[in-house]
């Protein structure tokens, strides 16, 4: 592994930490759920990166809200 791919993922994680921290644990699933539906063999349709669009407008709404 290069020290660029480390270097990327640990940006990648410490942003994901970070939208956790601010967000909750809800950001934690929207996250894992976008990965998991573009590492998937045929990846993500439009509907399904439209219904991460509205997940994640969704928990904004509400944090912003509370």
């Amino acid at each position: 592994m290069s020290e660029a791919m480390i270097a990327a993922i640990l940006g990648a994680t410490g942003t994901i930490i970070g939208l956790i921290e601010k967000y909750g644990p809800e950001a934690w699933t929207t996250i894992k759920e976008a990965v998991e539906n573009t590492t998937s063999a045929t990846g993500p349709t439009t509907a399904d990166i439209e219904a991460i669009f509205a997940k994640c407008k969704a928990d904004n709404d509400a944090i912003q809200a509370s």
